[in-house]
Parts: C-alpha cells; structure tokens; sequence
C-alpha cells in the first residue's frame, strides 16, 4: 500500500525546482498564473504545448514541468481520454505514476536507498540533481540544471523516509 504522507512529501520535494510548486507553470515561465490549467483538458494542454515548443524551445508545463512526449505516454497508460481536466489533482496523480516508476514504493520499504531513488527521479525530473557532482541528469538540454544539491535531496528524501512525527 502506498504511503500517501511520504508520496506527496516526496511530490511537493520534486515540485519545488521543478516548478517552484506551481500547478499552472509552464517552460520559462514558473511564476505564471494567467492562464490556470486546470481550466484546458489534457488535449489543450498538449495542443498549448506545440505552442510553447514554437514559441519557447521547450514543452514542460504544471507543477511538475510534464514533457509534451512523457505526457503523451502518461495519457495512454492512464486510460485518459484528453477530455479530462489539467487539475491540480490530475497532474498529482500522474506526478505519482512517475515516481512509482522511479521506485517509490520500493524506496519508502527501504528496498532501495536513498541515493539510487535519488537518481532515478533525476532521470525523470531535470531540476534535480543526478549524482553528487549535483548537476542535472538532462545538464545541457535545453538550458536544464539542477536546481537543488545533491546532498539537499538525499537528506529531504531519508528526513521523509525516517519522520516518526505522526505526519503519515
């Protein structure tokens, strides 16, 4: 079962050099909210994301700076049909798939460290660090870097792994 404290501990971690936890940021543009993405389906934020490719070199958009070609897979796996609202609570969830596939549910039983699910969010998410020399897994793409040290994300994930405050 999966640890629903620790899940959005571990989001909300990814969430702030992704998007500095902005559900309506978008590439180049984290403190946007003139436009609220929960308002376009799926389908106009992947027709918004051609856009911002054309206009800006790059697709990420909402919280969790979701790629136009990672977004298209999550709509398949995810039975989504397009019509479906952009919610806070959508790119939750599909922030939540990326994680289980970076080895969350393995990581929060202790059957993986740390450090190696450190890395593997890297590999999903440009804003953090990939190893400790703490640059960005995707460094030199499109202007990406970590925007956190690699010291700072293992301690936040084994400070989430470990709190016995009663959060969960």
């Amino acid at each position: 079962m999966i640890d629903l404290w620790r899940t959005s501990a571990v989001l909300d971690l990814v969430a702030g050099p992704e998007s500095r936890g902005n559900y309506n940021a978008w590439y180049r543009a984290a403190h946007q909210d003139a436009l609220q993405l929960a308002d376009l389906t799926v389908g106009e934020v992947r027709a918004l994301q051609k856009r911002l490719v054309r206009a800006n070199g790059g697709s990420a958009i909402g919280r969790y700076q979701i790629i136009d070609d990672t977004l298209d897979g999550l709509v398949a796996r995810m039975g989504l049909t397009g019509n479906e609202r952009f919610t806070p609570a959508l790119q939750d969830r599909m922030a939540m798939r990326l994680a289980r596939d970076a080895g969350l549910e393995d990581w929060i039983e202790g059957r993986l460290s740390d450090e190696r699910f450190a890395a593997n969010l890297a590999r999903v998410w440009a804003g953090l660090p990939a190893d400790h020399r703490g640059r960005s897994f995707y460094a030199g793409i499109q202007g990406n870097r970590a925007a956190i040290r690699w010291r700072t994300l293992v301690a936040s994930l084994r400070g989430i792994r470990a709190d016995t405050t009663g959060n969960q």
